[in-house]
């Protein structure tokens, strides 16, 4: 009877001592696992917002604007476009549109170019009021086009200027609310129109 009872504490503590083995594996290879999702999901572009377009659809992101004070200069904020992200691709050919949403709270100008060019990308601006009563700025920004059978991407700068000439107490800690939209659709070429 003593003999059976040793066996199984001896066993108990075996299983206990195997769990804590395992439980501390596994605990080591999440990290590792997880570390490595970390890096490689990381943008190697210096940009402020990444959108990868893969099927038709929109997806929005809001831009936190930093503490913005008037000035003569643009405040730069760059964002990317791109058919592929981690080993994919899109499969069709896509034609996509920027909107820029924004509150009317500060005088703000904005201006879109592609990096490294400086021709305005602006093709509209409309103001509309909300069932709230808040006015909101829709900008309309011309896209691009991308293909199936390569990787690519289109850097832009978003500039924001807050005129030197708004340099007033009312203008003080108001926030703005800025959104980008990216709208993807399905590129149909002229010949099967």
């Amino acid at each position: 009877m003593e003999r059976k009872k040793k066996r199984r504490i001896k066993y108990f503590y075996i299983r206990v001592l195997l769990l804590i083995i395992a439980v501390l594996m596994a605990a080591g290879l999440i990290r590792t696992v997880l570390a490595k999702y970390k890096t490689t999901a990381q943008s190697t572009a210096d940009v402020d917002l990444a959108y990868y377009i893969f099927k038709e659809q929109s997806i929005s992101q809001v831009l936190k604007l930093q503490s913005i004070l008037p000035r003569q200069q643009a405040y730069p904020y760059t964002f990317s476009v791109a058919n592929n992200y981690g080993g994919e691709r899109t499969q069709t050919a896509l034609e996509y549109t920027i909107e820029i949403v924004t509150t009317t709270n500060l005088e703000l100008l904005f201006n879109v170019h592609k990096q490294g060019e400086s021709t305005n990308l602006i093709t509209g601006t409309t103001t509309v009021q909300d069932s709230d009563g808040t006015f909101f700025k829709h900008i309309t920004v011309a896209g691009d086009e991308f293909g199936f059978t390569q990787d690519q991407q289109n850097v832009y700068v978003l500039e924001i200027t807050f005129p030197i000439s708004l340099n007033e107490a009312e203008y003080e800690g108001i926030i703005e609310y800025i959104q980008l939209t990216i709208n993807s659709r399905q590129k149909i070429s002229a010949a099967s129109a």
